[in-house]
């Protein structure tokens, strides 16, 4: 993330409305919430559900009928929606799950643990619970996750009429219902729009209007493979065939469009140096600690070990540099790990932002995660730059006067990485467009200052120096030899 004005600001097309009436209403329970559900669109309350907690979850679940409150989980994070559904208890979940497509149950399933899942597939009628079993075997990244196998099928011999009638009496169990997908026995052999059928003579035989040798995917193809398609043939939805071309569902547009955006903030995460597969599984608030580290540290220790080649070079030319304090070696080393750090934290705020899943109001918890997220990376860094250092030849004090900054600096830099752009839009500013220029600014002098100020009190010769200068004569003379 550079910040350059050009570039498209990361937001959310979507409104992020205010609901400080939920808050109000669930401090007051009751019948106030209730009431102050059925003015609020479902899809809103599943936006905001990451950053609660699941009493507060199961609460407005409660406060909700069946139908808006599967509407309020499908637009909340699957894995979000999990929890609360397990907090739910079995037989009011398996209530709200029926109002689900078959994709939304399997995702929220999926994300349950094995005891948490049976006991709320006990209370899915069988033919459910065996359509979504079937679903959750396919690998989470193919095809055969998302699609539905409730489609509009009709054999090869049918009627416009046959097909409209097969639609009506079905159309409680059909979920994917642009296309009527038209078969002999198993295998696909054709394709029909609704739009061509709702105006056709009732007496036209199918094969006359369907289009021949459709395009179908494999149930175990990726699903970017399905979104290329789609895209490229203008789909509203595609077939899903097994290995022996079996017709066995199908995947709609907007599943595909769904996984291209979830893809698409795995992106944005990864230009900030996030491991992006790993940061964008759960919402901000839900993932854990020791999974933001691991998100973030991979890429920190190679741009880590990339900068210590700028250390390797100035010490090269020690002797044309020689006039210089010796701490200097460590000084591009230090500063850009601590932008590395600080850029990371705004891109991963700046997400956080857009997408609603934190408030303006949530500063202090957000402070609060980043500035544990800040000591735990400078810990591990510290401790690899102490070794990098002592392979120099050192010495032990300047080994530990870089680890210590090291720590110091991570911590600091990812606590203004997180307030600077909760600060830029506070005030009205597009955080993508100051805060990568204003973490590097901010990190690199206030990096220095540290860096001194650690030299200062870990290094003995400095207990009795005359300043930087007596520094950099005894380092040169002693040590850095």
């Amino acid at each position: 993330m550079s910040g350059a004005p050009d570039e498209e600001p990361v937001r959310s097309a979507v409104p992020v409305v205010d609901l400080a009436v939920v808050d109000r209403a669930l401090a007051a329970g009751g019948a106030a919430l209730r009431d102050a559900m059925r003015d609020i669109r479902p899809a809103d309350l599943g936006r905001d559900l990451g950053r609660r907690d699941r009493a507060a979850g199961c609460r407005i679940l409660e406060a909700l009928d069946d139908r808006r409150a599967a509407a309020m989980l499908m637009a909340a994070h699957p894995g979000v929606a999990a929890r609360i559904v397990e907090g739910a208890g079995p037989e009011r979940a398996a209530k709200v799950l029926l109002f689900m497509p078959s994709d939304h149950q399997v995702a929220i399933l999926g994300r349950l643990g094995g005891e948490a899942r049976a006991r709320v597939e006990s209370a899915l009628p069988l033919g459910d619970k065996a359509t979504v079993d079937r679903l959750l075997r396919y690998p989470e990244s193919a095809v055969g996750r998302l699609m539905s196998p409730r489609i509009w099928r009709c054999e090869r011999t049918a009627t416009v009429g046959d097909a409209m009638k097969a639609l009506r009496e079905q159309s409680d169990q059909i979920e994917v219902a642009v296309n009527c997908y038209v078969v002999e026995g198993r295998k696909l052999v054709g394709v029909a729009p609704l739009r061509q059928l709702a105006v056709a003579p009732v007496e036209t035989p199918l094969e006359q209007l369907m289009t021949k040798d459709p395009i179908a995917v494999r149930e175990d193809a990726e699903r970017g493979d399905a979104a290329e398609i789609v895209q490229t043939h203008d789909f509203l939805s595609l077939p899903v065939v097994d290995k022996d071309g079996d017709l066995i569902g199908a995947v709609r547009v907007d599943d595909l469009l769904d996984a291209a955006l979830a893809r698409v903030g795995v992106g944005q995460l990864n230009q900030g140096a996030v491991a992006g597969k790993i940061a964008s599984r759960l919402p901000y608030f839900m993932t854990p600690i020791a999974r933001v580290v691991r998100s973030r540290i991979t890429w920190l220790v190679l741009l880590f070990a990339a900068e210590t080649l700028t250390g390797t070079v100035l010490r090269h030319f020690e002797g044309e540099l020689a006039k210089v304090v010796a701490l200097s070696f460590f000084v591009p080393l230090l500063i850009g790990t601590g932008g590395n750090a600080g850029s990371q934290t705004v891109s991963t705020v700046i997400r956080a932002l857009a997408l609603g899943e934190v408030r303006l109001r949530d500063y202090l918890r957000v402070l609060a995660r980043e500035a544990s997220a800040g000591l735990l990376l400078g810990i591990l860094l510290g401790a690899i730059a102490f070794g990098r250092a002592l392979l120099w030849g050192v010495g032990s004090e300047l080994a530990l006067c870089v680890a210590v900054t090291i720590l110091v600096v991570c911590t600091w830099a990812n606590t203004v990485g997180a307030l600077i752009p909760m600060a830029a839009q506070k005030a009205g500013i597009d955080p993508t467009v100051v805060s990568g220029p204003l973490i590097t600014t901010l990190v690199d002098a206030s990096g220095l200052f540290i860096y001194f100020t650690v030299a200062a009190l870990t290094i003995s010769a400095l207990h009795t120096g005359t300043g930087l200068e007596a520094l950099g004569q005894t380092l040169t003379m002693g040590g850095c030899r």
